[in-house]
């Protein structure tokens, strides 16, 4: 099982994330959940990992949206 930090933040009425270990890897979605799952779904896909586990940190804008 391979662990990747990702890191959250609000763009307009999206949230977007990027994989610090794999700057390439980065997603969107309209909710936290939806991205989360989507970038599981990248990482699958491009480094053809199976289950990677994330360590989510949301940046202070994303943070905002639940205040």
């Amino acid at each position: 099982m391979e662990y990747f930090t990702v890191e959250i933040q609000r763009d307009g009425n999206f949230f977007v994330a990027q994989c610090v270990e794999e700057e390439s890897c980065f997603t969107q979605g309209k909710t936290l959940q939806e991205t989360i799952r989507n970038m599981r779904e990248v990482l699958e896909l491009m480094l053809d990992v199976k289950h990677p586990q994330l360590e989510v940190h949301l940046r202070h804008d994303a943070v905002e949206v639940f205040a």
